[in-house]
């Protein structure tokens, strides 16, 4: 047989991150900052939606009202953009822009 040996490890490697599809919107309402360079955004309810804003330099800001169907919260912005949600690191997942982390609520 072959000299080659198989050795545990005495640690678990850390897990996946576990972005979430289900979650309450209001648990993510708040300020949001991209950890890859992409705006800023905020959400929030206004009443009646609830809304996600990009909020660009220069007082420059799209609003969009987010979107629940088969279980998968979304909005348009030239084109379809799911939210996912890890709430363990609290961190967002927007399928074109990335990770954000929260600055405030």
């Amino acid at each position: 047989m072959g000299g080659n040996v198989m050795k545990r490890k005495n640690s678990k490697p850390a897990a996946a991150p576990q972005m979430q599809t289900y979650f309450l919107l209001r648990d993510i309402c708040g300020t949001w900052e991209s950890l890859y360079g992409s705006p800023n955004i905020k959400i929030y309810h206004d009443g009646i939606r609830f809304r996600l804003q990009f909020i660009y330099k220069q007082d420059t800001a799209f609003t969009f009202c987010l979107s629940l169907c088969w279980g998968i919260i979304f909005f348009y912005f030239h084109e379809l953009i799911k939210i996912t949600y890890d709430d363990e690191r609290d961190i967002l997942l927007l399928t074109t822009e990335g990770e954000y982390r929260r600055i405030s609520d």
